[in-house]
Order: C-alpha cells, then structure tokens, then sequence
C-alpha cells in the first residue's frame, strides 16, 4: 500500500522536473535566437551606414585615424584627393570646412599665415564655384615620381622639389597643366607645403 501511494507522487515529480527542464531548454533557444537576430541586424545597420557614407564623409571621417603622409609625394598624393573632393564630389558647407582643414594640416605655418580662414573659405569656394560653372572636374593627376624629387637645404631648413601634371575635363575637352610645388620639413620631421605655381599649360 506505501509503495502504490509513492509512485504517484515520484511520477508527478518527474513530470514537473521535466516541464521545468524544457522550459529552460526553449527559453535558452530563444534567447539565443534572438540575440544572433540582433546581433545580425546591428551588422546590417553598421553596413548600411557604411554603404551611405559618401566620399566627402569617408575622407573626413578617416583622417583621425591616418599617419601623416611620410614623403613629399605621399603628402601631395593625400593633397590631390582632397582637392579631388573639392572640385567633383557634392557635400555640405560643414563638411567643405572639414576638408578645408584637412588641406591646411598639410600646409607650411607660413602658407597658412598669408591668409585668414575667412579669406581661405571664400577664395576656395570662388575657385569650386568656377569648376562648377564650367562644368569642370578633377580628371586624373600623377605626381613626381619619388626618384625624381630634387632636395635642397634653405634657411636651415630640408626641403623638397617635385611637380604633378594634372588633366581637368569639362564635357568632352581635357586640359592639362603641370604646377610645381615646394615642400619644407618642420620641427615634427613632417613634410608641409610651402608654396605652388602653375609652370606651364597644355591643350590636348
């Protein structure tokens, strides 16, 4: 009679032990489930905001991560697509002021000095305004190779000589014209622009 009672009793245990052991087994699933379902949809949004970045915005949100360019010819290469941004890509009055920054770190104390931001701005965005108007862009530019670059001591300082070729298009007409562009070293050990002038024009 003691062991017919108990059998009832033990079975109801095991039952209910095993409701509670596959409510936890679901509810782990589940958890697990969801938490690989927002872990994928966190990635998708992370994309999809990479995705939309544009160029302008990709440049100026890199630039605190980047190592300051270490030759005269990588310094004019980062310059080019700055100034490549410039003059083909669209963006607003905030980010035009971020790239602007990122061509004066790049710049001699002295180049900066002849000028103020304001002046800076407004005579860039008259340049921008004029590619614009003549439905101009930044076709290609190829820099100086390396081995040609000519160094030279001035003042007391180390200085670099090397010249860049740019094509400009408008529609169907391309225009070529070579600057050059004189680089000094300052007390960082890094490369500035000093100055730049147009040496010569070609028609093609």
């Amino acid at each position: 009679m003691l062991a017919t009672k108990k059998a009832p009793r033990n079975g109801a245990k095991a039952t209910i032990l095993m409701i509670v052991m596959m409510a936890l087994i679901l509810g782990y699933f589940f958890y697990l489930r969801n938490k690989g379902a927002k872990a994928n949809s966190s990635a998708a949004m992370e994309e999809n905001v990479q995705q939309e970045m544009t160029t302008v915005q990709e440049m100026i949100a890199r630039a605190p991560y980047k190592e300051y360019p270490a030759t005269p010819v990588q310094v004019l290469k980062y310059y080019n697509e700055i100034s490549a941004c410039f003059y083909n890509e669209e963006y607003s009055n905030e980010e035009l002021e971020g790239l602007a920054h990122l061509a004066q770190g790049l710049y001699d104390t002295e180049l900066i000095a002849n000028q103020t931001w304001d002046a800076y701005i407004s005579n860039l965005k008259n340049d921008i305004q004029t590619f614009h108007d003549g439905n101009i862009t930044v076709y290609k530019s190829e820099v100086t190779p390396a081995t040609d670059v000519e160094y030279f001591t001035h003042n007391g300082y180390e200085c670099a000589k090397l010249y860049c070729m740019y094509t400009l298009k408008s529609g169907t007409v391309y225009q070529s014209s070579r600057e050059v562009y004189i680089m000094r070293k300052d007390g960082d050990g890094h490369w500035k622009i000093y100055g730049f002038q147009l040496v010569d024009q070609i028609d093609n």
